[in-house]
């Protein structure tokens, strides 16, 4: 069925009428959430503390909007719990017009890019000055099923909803029940604990082993805090760190940062990781596994509970600069169960259900973003092409709309230009970490401003999870325009045997010149390079959207106060004056940045 287009102000009516404010009184006090997470109480104050005389009184099922970030998805629905709730101009608060628009359909239909579209047009103002102006938001047109339909969307939402949080929470119970096992397992119970040795006697220091040459290139590993393991960094010419010595590591042996190891910041190198290099900054130990094997090590140093008693093995009275050494590492007493039990302990550390656990944990958190895409974004394209309503009242999108990624096959687009320039250029697949990271880049180049809503803050910098399990990249592989392909850099993205197909889509939206743009500015930078601009320019515009200005020391905070991306400070030689020189280079990268 196609949709009929309905101006908002058919469906919506604004609150003009105030309430009173009483001093001695209490009144509750809205936070209205970004990129459509909803409305929560702030908290409570007495009328003497609230400046206004008057402001409006919010019922159920009231639509909010903040005039400031409108534009970055800041509306809502007003949940029951908020009836009553006071608040000022800034928040328009509009009636439904319910025998029209079901309340609930509105509040899932607000969550797409459509919607946020129509509030990104109906806001002006210059930089940091942005306002949504109600009439010009209520002119501007939704597309619209009827009633009926509405409500049987509305109760699809929810049901799935329903069942992913159930099925959210049984997998959070999964991950703790698989702890617990873990930990008893590895200690033995109360009444029978598992004899503790010396780390150091099944664990032998190795030496640096490799002498850095400056035009040879070094391919380096790292190691996530909070018992992530393991993974493989950037590449790097010996010309660009100072170390002069480094250490070969080996699949089975046990590495960790100095400065990290206190927040779960160890673990066993694996199989991908071996050949790989460290700096003299992280201790590498050989494993006799003839007394315990490495998934025990491994198992027992990512467990929570060993970290506290790590901490104060580690030296150094700042919080953020203490050192685990080797000496005091090869001290710590750890478990050793006998022979049958680490067998046991092992066959479950090798079934990968870790793995399987983010795998699942990824695609439910993909799901509803999918929905929104299958439900919304197509009805409203289809019905903008079949709308025969005169547009002569209704406010244009600006021509500089056209290359925004607002749904994901224009990101499967972009994605496929993106591969295609790489893959013209040298014949080789583009690895997922450059591909995520190029497709950021193109985003920002056409002019977007606005990418928390996708983007998450990663350890490998801004990561979109839906771009490979219902977005561009999954959209692209299941259309054979893109494949997996290994080549001499390794395992990538190369073109597919559909590749021409999106040729023509490529030129409708116009994504050759930024793909090409990314490429051109890129492709000669070190891994680490494009992680650096890419953390700095998303600190920069969530900063410059919380009305905060982003200088080096604001970005450097920013990233210091978020656990996953603390340990950048480090693996990338964060300063401010380096995250200054990569402003100054984002700022011609990026016009837009901070606007």
């Amino acid at each position: 069925m196609v949709w009929r287009t309905v101006q908002l102000g058919e469906v919506l009516r604004q609150k003009r009428e105030r309430t009173r404010i009483e001093p001695g009184k209490s009144y509750k006090q809205v936070t209205v959430r970004l990129w459509g997470k909803g409305l929560t109480l702030r908290g409570t104050s007495d009328g003497s503390e609230i400046a206004a005389e008057s402001q409006v009184a919010v019922a159920k099922n009231d639509f909010l909007i903040s005039k400031i970030d409108a534009r970055h998805g800041a509306f809502g629905l007003v949940p029951a719990d908020l009836e009553g709730a006071v608040v000022s101009t800034d928040f328009p608060c509009f009636t439904v017009r319910q025998d029209l628009l079901d309340p609930r359909f509105l509040e899932w239909f607000s969550k797409t890019g459509t919607f946020v579209s129509v509030c990104r047009q109906a806001s002006t103002g210059s930089t940091n000055r942005v306002r949504l102006k109600e009439d010009r938001f209520l002119s501007l047109e939704i597309p619209l099923p009827s009633l009926d339909e509405q409500q049987k969307i509305a109760e699809r939402f929810e049901n799935a909803k329903a069942r992913i949080v159930e099925a959210t929470n049984l997998l959070k119970q999964v991950a703790e029940d698989r702890k617990a096992l873990l930990f008893a397992l590895l200690n033995g119970s109360e009444n029978s604990p598992h004899p503790r040795i010396p780390f150091g006697q099944v664990a032998k220091l190795k030496k640096p082993d490799v002498v850095v040459e400056p035009d040879v290139e070094y391919g380096f590993a790292g190691v996530y805090s909070f018992g992530k393991g393991v993974f493989e960094g950037s590449l790097k010419l010996g010309s660009e760190f100072s170390y002069r010595t480094l250490t070969r590591i080996r699949q089975g042996e046990f590495i960790y940062p100095k400065l990290m190891a206190w927040e779960g910041a160890l673990g066993v190198v694996p199989e991908c990781c071996d050949g790989l290099h460290v700096s003299p900054e992280f201790p590498v130990f050989s494993i006799n596994s003839e007394v315990v094997y490495p998934e025990i090590i491994d198992a027992y140093f990512k467990h929570p509970s060993t970290w506290p008693n790590l901490g104060g093995s580690s030296k150094g009275t700042n919080l953020r600069r203490r050192r685990l050494h080797p000496g005091a590492i090869q001290k710590h007493q750890i478990p050793l169960p006998p022979r049958p039990t680490q067998n046991l302990i092992r066959e479950l550390v090798c079934s990968r259900l870790d793995d399987l656990h983010e795998q699942n944990k990824a695609a439910l958190e993909a799901l509803i973003p999918a929905m929104l895409h299958q439900i919304f974004e197509r009805q409203a394209n289809t019905s903008e092409a079949a709308s025969t309503k005169s547009r002569a009242t209704v406010v244009q999108f600006p021509a500089k709309q056209k290359n925004t990624i607002d749904t994901p096959f224009r990101e499967a687009v972009l994605v496929g230009a993106i591969v295609k320039a790489f893959y013209k250029d040298n014949g080789q697949p583009i690895g997922n970490f450059r591909l995520q990271k190029a497709v950021y880049f193109a985003r920002r180049q056409m002019g977007e401003s606005a990418l928390e809503k996708e983007y998450l803050r990663k350890a490998a910098g801004p990561y979109n999870p839906t771009m490979r399990y219902s977005g561009g990249i999954k959209i692209a592989m299941d259309k054979n325009w893109i494949k997996r392909a290994t080549g001499k850099f390794g395992e990538g993205s190369a073109l597919g045997d559909s590749a021409p197909e999106m040729d023509e889509w490529i030129e409708r939206y116009q994504f050759a010149p930024a793909a090409a743009w990314v490429r051109d500015r890129f492709k000669y930078k070190s891994n680490d390079l494009w992680e650096a601009f890419a953390t700095i320019d998303y600190a920069m515009l969530a900063l410059d959207h919380e009305d905060i200005r982003p200088t080096s020391p604001a970005v450097l905070s920013y990233i210091a106060a978020h656990d996953e991306w603390r340990p950048k400070i480090e693996k990338l030689h964060l300063t401010e004056a380096s995250i200054q020189n990569v402003m100054v280079e984002l700022e011609g990268l990026f016009p837009n940045t901070g606007g």
